[in-house]
């Protein structure tokens, strides 16, 4: 990526994140957040540079997004059964750049796993799949606040 590329890009994704998204923005200040990027999307690079600015932990989606929810996203968001919270424990967000698919998946285990806040962003449909992807924030409820 060239240095115009990035600093295109970052503009880009500063003023989406903080303007046009504030959930994105607010989800991404809290203290326990997690966030997912697509490297192979054209704003994922500067979405995981925005993270890793942010000092989150940034995963990249590969090829299996399920297998990255039930191994890693999963137990770090106390979004399991078996989890056991900490008296201090915050909700945790989980905040992302991911291709529709992926987001959908996402979706779909992050609802299954308990209370769960969503927002996200499509853009309009686009030829070029390249540049075709979900933003998204979910904040899960402290599982000690949630009904059993």
């Amino acid at each position: 990526m060239d240095r115009r590329t990035f600093m295109m890009t970052g503009a880009y994704l500063s003023t989406a994140a903080g303007s046009a998204w504030p959930w994105l923005a607010h989800a991404a200040a809290r203290s326990n957040t997690v966030a997912v990027a697509d490297s192979t999307l054209t704003y994922g690079a500067a979405f995981a540079a925005y993270a890793l600015h942010r000092q989150l932990s940034v995963f990249e989606t590969g090829d299996d997004i399920g297998a990255l929810w039930y191994t890693t996203l999963a137990p770090l968001l106390c979004a399991t059964p078996t989890c056991t919270p900490t008296p201090t424990l915050q909700s945790a967000s989980l905040i992302g750049l991911t291709r529709a698919s992926d987001y959908f998946v996402l979706s779909q285990l992050a609802k299954s796993a308990g209370q769960v806040i969503e927002h996200s962003h499509e853009p309009s449909a686009d030829s070029d799949t390249q540049r075709a992807h979900v933003a998204f924030a979910f904040t899960f409820a402290p599982r000690a606040l949630r009904k059993v």
